[in-house]
């Protein structure tokens, strides 16, 4: 059931990164069709990515949450040498807490990225997996 739409991100009308909010919309419907919606305001655990644009955002169904990769986020770039972010977020819907992927120490890490694609393969019930393709 579709119940509302989720964005974190993006770039305001200078160019500027918007703030590091998860935003939440909810339609209002009726006979099943959208008149209208309204911003709704989530009380939000645990530390937010940073701000960024040119990320991916998706949806989680076997733990019910939302995960952000990578992005863009021209700030950091003192820090990093480069702008693109290697970073990975989970939102827990059911918790409203944010986690942040800490890989394994023998693991391979996903490269700072930006303007990706992701997308999620998934039976709901025992089968999961995150797919990550091209971008900068």
């Amino acid at each position: 059931m579709w119940e509302g739409l989720y964005y974190f991100g993006g770039r305001g009308q200078n160019g500027q990164l918007v703030s590091n909010k998860l935003r939440y919309f909810k339609p209002v419907t009726v006979d099943r069709k959208v008149v209208h919606g309204e911003f709704v305001n989530m009380k939000i655990g645990g530390n937010a990515p940073s701000p960024r644009f040119g990320h991916t955002m998706s949806y989680l169904p076997m733990n019910n949450s939302i995960m952000i990769a990578g992005g863009r986020n021209d700030d950091l770039c003192k820090q990093n040498i480069t702008p693109l972010l290697n970073d990975l977020h989970l939102f827990l819907l059911d918790q409203k807490v944010w986690i942040q992927v800490k890989y394994s120490f023998n693991s391979d890490r996903m490269d700072y990225i930006g303007n990706h694609c992701m997308s999620v393969i998934s039976d709901g019930e025992t089968y999961e997996r995150v797919l990550i393709f091209g971008g900068i």
